[in-house]
């Protein structure tokens, strides 16, 4: 397990000690947690994230142990996402992976190995009506079996993130919400020309974000993947070659870092970020990493919204899931620890909006009072992007395998290894490889 940073762990406890302060333990209709029927058990959750993520899980493991003293559970981080997944395909592998393993859009890659969750609605799940949890956020994770099989942690959206000290000593304009592409570039070039030497306006976030490129085909009304007959894509290599040459451009331009300082950073976290570092003052995350962000800086940081254009391709999708290996010998007690720290009130004032905006009501009432202005700017966020969301699309199968491979086309692209329209036929020729493999 990574060590957990002491002053992570100190912010915490102010937390800890907030949420123990809340009413008593209650989530059904009888005023109480969902039985637990089995004898002593232990559980090992796998999940991703940073130190932050690590501490508040930990936090909610105590809570829920204390709420149910037979039932024993492990965290076991994982480090980033690439890690986590390799971690996980390895375990799953030899058959040792965790009894609850934390997902994103690609769960249906994982199907076989998670499950199915229908027979525990409504007693150990208590995620089945409206009040108790958004039925929406079932609908993402239910496959074409009828079966839902993994649990929605939280909405999320992707959003830019400004150093807002640099950019008011820099005497330029806070960024507006709602640029289109051409203004937010014009943005940058006047930003580029007051920032101090070394500093670029954007992190490069060309390629080491797959749904910022599928937002941009939507746009460009060519998505990645769709469920159209079984799942479709409309990607094309004139949409491709567009998004590597608008890239490259303002690579010339000084826009983004040179490819030697880009690759120095995974981009995956604040432990790894240009923008942190003060490399850039404008980077893409996902809304629920702003507050560890700004944990991280002592710069006051801001959010505005993705570039305009072309077709609505604004997606405020869920974040991460929640699914239960069916190697589990305690399937049960994995249920009850899912349905805890989704629809828990005191596991909600842990977590906040760590792993996105809670899909429970009662826990989005119970923690907006104490919302922290990181929080307020991601509501803010939603409003802004309102009339131009759209429904999530499914992720391109073997999506980790996109991920990882869509990097390296951006690196060769990056170095001049590849011009943009030769990156554009390997990134077609991926996504045609993986549809159907």
């Amino acid at each position: 397990m990574r060590r957990i940073r002491t002053i992570t762990l100190m912010v915490l406890l102010a937390v800890i000690f907030a949420a123990f302060s809340l009413p008593t333990l209650a989530q059904d209709d009888a005023g109480a947690l969902p039985a637990y029927t089995g004898g002593p058990a232990e559980l090992r959750m796998g999940w991703w994230g940073n130190d932050d993520r690590a501490a508040r899980t930990l936090a909610v493991i105590e809570l829920f142990e204390a709420a149910y003293p037979d039932i024993t559970v492990i965290g076991e981080p994982n480090g980033g996402t690439p890690d986590h997944f390799q971690i996980i395909d390895t375990q799953l592998a030899g058959n040792n992976a965790p009894d609850i393993i934390q997902f994103g859009g690609n769960w249906p890659d994982y199907q076989q190995y998670l499950e199915p969750l229908n027979d525990y609605l409504g007693a150990q799940l208590l995620i089945d009506t409206p009040e108790q949890f958004d039925q929406t956020a079932l609908i993402p994770a239910t496959a074409a079996d009828g079966n839902l099989y993994a649990v929605s942690l939280g909405t999320n959206t992707l959003v830019l993130v400004y150093n807002k000290t640099m950019i008011e000593a820099a005497g330029v304009e806070l960024p507006e919400d709602n640029m289109t592409w051409d203004e937010l570039i014009a943005y940058g070039t006047e930003l580029k020309a007051n920032l101090p030497e070394g500093v670029a306006p954007f992190v490069d976030n060309s390629m080491n974000q797959a749904n910022y490129l599928s937002y941009f085909y939507r746009q460009e009304d060519t998505p990645l993947w769709t469920s159209d007959d079984g799942g479709t894509s409309y990607a094309t290599v004139e949409s491709d070659t567009k998004w590597l040459q608008m890239w490259a451009d303002m690579r010339a331009e000084g826009l983004i870092p040179d490819a030697e300082t880009t690759y120095t950073y995974t981009e995956d976290g604040p432990d790894s970020s240009a923008l942190v570092a003060g490399d850039a003052a404008i980077g893409l995350i996902w809304s629920n990493q702003g507050a560890a962000y700004q944990a991280a800086m002592t710069d006051e940081l801001g959010m505005t919204t993705l570039p305009t254009g072309g077709e609505d391709a604004y997606a405020i999708q869920m974040s991460q899931y929640l699914g239960i290996n069916n190697a589990s010998e305690n399937k049960e007690a994995a249920a009850l620890f899912v349905n805890f720290f989704v629809t828990s009130p005191e596991a909600g004032a842990i977590l906040q909006t760590n792993r996105g905006i809670p899909s429970s009501p009662v826990v989005r009432q119970a923690i907006s009072a104490e919302a922290t202005a990181t929080d307020a700017a991601v509501y803010r966020i939603y409003d802004a992007v309102a009339d131009r969301t759209i429904p999530q699309d499914p992720n391109l199968p073997n999506d980790q395998e996109f991920v990882n491979e869509l990097e390296l086309v951006g690196q060769q692209v990056a170095y001049g290894q590849l011009t943009p329209e030769q990156g554009a036929e390997e990134l077609q020729a991926l996504i045609d490889r993986l549809a159907v493999k």
